[in-house]
C-alpha cells in the first residue's frame, strides 16, 4: 500500500526507526502484486483484453501498485543513503544491518522493474492492440458485427477503455504530488533533526556559561577581599582577574 509522508513524520516524531515498518508494508505489497500479476498474465493470454472487464480492472490495479512500490522504494533508498552519509548519527545501525537494507531495496527494485517491463513490453501492447482491432473489425462487418453488438460488450469496453486512460492520467498526477510531498516530508524531518541538535548544543553552551559565571562570581568575591592593601596589589589582582576572565571565556567558547 501507499506510504504517505505523514507516516514518516509520525514515525520520526516517535523516534522510531522507520525502515522495518516500511519494509514490512513493501513486502506485503509485493506479495499482492505477484498474485495479481499471475492473474494478469493468464487473462492476457486467454481473453480479449479490450472487452474483458476483469483484465482491465487487474491491469489498472497492477499499474497503481507498481507506481506505489516505486515511490516507496525510492523513499527507502533515501533512508539508506542518509545512514551511509551520516554513520555517526545512526550508531544503532551496524554495517551488517546497513548492507541487509541496501540488498533488500536492490532486490525488491529488480522484482518491481521486471513486472514493470512486462506491463510495458511491446508484445503486451501488440496483444492489446490486436484485441481492440478484432472488436473494431467485427463492428464493421454487416453480419458478424450485428450479432456481436447484441452482446452489449462493445460500448461498455470502449467506455472502460476511456475510463482507464482518464484514471491513469489522474494517478500519474497524484503520484507526482505524493512524491513531492514525500520528499518535502523527508526534508522537513532532516531539518527538524538538525534544529534539535543545534538546540542541544546551544543548551550545553548556555550551561557552560552559567557555570563559568558562577565561578567568576566566587572569584570576584575572593578578589574583593584581597583588594585594598596597596596600589601594587590592586594592579596585580586586576591583572589576574582580567586573565581569568579571558581563560574562562575561552573555555566556554571552545570547549
Amino acid at each position: 500500500r501507499r506510504i504517505m509522508a505523514e507516516d514518516y513524520r509520525r514515525m520520526n516524531a516517535a523516534r522510531a526507526d522507520p525502515f522495518p515498518i516500511v519494509k514490512e508494508k513493501v513486502q506485503t505489497a509485493v506479495r499482492q502484486l505477484e498474485g495479481d500479476m499471475m492473474t494478469w498474465k493468464d487473462l492476457l493470454k486467454r481473453t480479449n483484453t479490450y472487452t474483458n472487464q476483469q483484465f482491465q480492472r487487474t491491469h489498472r490495479s497492477v499499474k497503481k501498485q507498481l507506481r506505489s512500490l516505486n515511490s516507496n522504494l525510492k523513499a527507502l533508498s533515501q533512508t539508506v543513503k542518509a545512514v551511509e552519509s551520516q554513520r555517526a548519527r545512526f550508531e544503532n545501525i551496524d554495517d551488517y544491518e546497513l548492507t541487509q537494507r541496501r540488498n533488500f531495496v536492490s532486490e525488491t527494485t529488480i522484482v518491481v522493474d521486471t513486472y514493470q517491463k512486462l506491463i510495458n513490453d511491446p508484445a503486451t501492447k501488440k496483444k492489446r492492440e490486436g484485441d481492440q482491432r478484432k472488436v473494431e473489425e467485427l463492428r464493421a462487418e454487416p453480419t458478424g458485427g450485428a450479432s456481436y453488438a447484441d452482446s452489449k460488450s462493445q460500448p461498455l469496453a470502449h467506455q472502460m477503455q476511456e475510463q482507464e486512460e482518464l484514471e491513469e492520467q489522474q494517478d500519474e498526477v497524484l503520484d507526482d504530488m505524493q512524491t513531492v510531498l514525500g520528499r518535502l516530508g523527508v526534508a522537513a524531518d532532516n531539518i527538524g533533526l538538525e534544529l534539535e541538535e543545534h538546540k542541544e548544543l546551544l543548551q550545553e553552551l548556555d550551561d557552560e556559561i552559567v557555570t563559568a559565571q558562577g565561578k567568576m562570581g566566587v572569584a570576584m568575591k575572593k578578589l574583593q577581599k584581597l583588594l585594598g592593601t596597596s596600589s601594587n596589589s590592586k594592579i596585580c589582582c586586576l591583572f589576574m582577574m582580567f586573565l581569568m576572565v579571558i581563560i574562562l571565556l575561552g573555555l566556554a567558547v571552545f570547549a
